[in-house]
């Protein structure tokens, strides 16, 4: 069954409501030969990254549902490259955030490859005044100055929208916005509170850049082997396979629990596939 689901950065506003005909332009990035390339040797290394039981529950935290609208507490997730066209008036360093966060994602995914791609695109941002959310996405709830919308079938991602405010904010912020909502389109949905520091805090801020939480929550969503669909116990289930496939060592003393699924051990401890 087709479902859909929004996450919203939500902001209280002042903006008087603006009305525009304004014909939207859409952008290809140009391709200065400097971008990053995937990079194989960091996707290998994916498997053997420790994640310990704050990251894993950080993941639950931030993977399963959405914050608005309607959804189950199971994964979504896209099934397929992600392609993206640039609607209306993106500055020059919105362009430029826009491809650091496209390279920094493809080199901690190994199983879905994001790209500009105006001709076939799965993935439309639209950088327009917040007043005019509302014609481009009709599930847009006011007022935020940043939104996206997902749409899924059986929990698997295929379609998503994004809206980038383009007054009543600074670059620095426009830049944190971009790099939030594109995060999340990902199927990272839900905010948190805990780590002020992470983009996904539920309270304002311009952090433009990942924390090493950030990035191993993308890493866990991107794995292979964790599926649209999958509940809590699924993933926990994926885990414990990955970590008898890869013999684990653990530092986190001796139990007679699975110390990468026991929540209850000690915070400082990590499991390390060989």
């Amino acid at each position: 069954m087709r479902k859909q689901s929004f996450c919203v950065l939500v902001v209280q506003s002042t903006l008087l409501s603006l009305l525009s005909s304004q014909t939207l332009s859409a952008y290809q990035l140009p391709d200065s030969g400097n971008h990053k390339q995937l990079d194989t040797k960091n996707h290998i290394q994916l498997v053997n990254r420790n994640y310990t039981p704050a990251q894993i529950n950080y993941f639950f935290e931030i993977a399963l549902g959405s914050e608005f609208g309607s959804s189950n507490p199971t994964i979504k997730k896209w099934d397929r490259d992600i392609k993206i066209k640039v609607n209306g008036s993106p500055t020059a360093e919105d362009l430029k955030t826009l491809q650091t966060v496209l390279d920094e994602i493809n080199t901690l995914t190994n199983s879905i490859k994001l790209q500009i791609d105006a001709k076939n695109p799965n993935l439309e941002i639209y950088f327009v005044p917040e007043s005019q959310f509302a014609q481009y996405e009709p599930n847009y709830s006011p007022v935020n100055y940043g939104f996206f919308w997902t749409d899924w079938d059986n929990d698997a991602i295929y379609n998503s929208r994004i809206l980038i405010s383009t007054i009543g904010l600074t670059q620095k912020e426009r830049s944190h916005l971009i790099r939030e909502e594109l995060t999340q389109s990902l199927g990272l949905m839900k905010d948190s509170y805990i780590y002020q520091e992470s983009i996904f805090y539920q309270g304002w801020t311009d952090v433009t850049d990942y924390s090493d939480l950030d990035k191993a929550v993308i890493q866990m969503l991107t794995l292979p082997e964790i599926r649209p669909g999958m509940t809590k116990s699924q993933v926990l289930e994926v885990l414990q396979k990955l970590e008898a496939k890869k013999e684990p060592i653990s530092n986190c003393g001796t139990s007679d629990a699975d110390p990468a699924l026991d929540f209850s051990v000690d915070p400082f401890c990590s499991i390390r596939f060989q």
